[in-house]
């Protein structure tokens, strides 16, 4: 059965990750889906958001984390994947 939104076209697909800035290690995937007709978000919200879910998510967890916007399809289901705290990029 299908649903209203899945028959929807899709205007945006947008993907942040919440990683550790020491290691590299991501903590947290957050995905926007933006329908057409929706209001888009600003990549400064989507940051906010990441981190306010990441947060509410694991409230006992302490220490500093940074956002890293990258493109929705990058992630590849199956592989591990961390930020390259140099050059700031999604690496395998």
């Amino acid at each position: 059965m299908k649903t209203a939104a899945s028959q929807m076209p899709v205007r945006s697909n947008k993907l942040c990750v919440v990683y550790d800035p020491e290691s590299g290690r991501m903590h947290h995937l957050h995905r926007v889906v933006t329908f057409e007709g929706g209001s888009e978000p600003s990549p400064e919200q989507i940051a906010a958001d990441a981190l306010k879910a990441f947060h509410g998510l694991h409230a006992g967890r302490h220490g500093k984390f940074e956002t890293l916007h990258v493109d929705h399809d990058a992630i590849e289901p199956g592989k591990k994947y961390r930020v390259d705290v140099q050059t700031k990029r999604l690496v395998t």
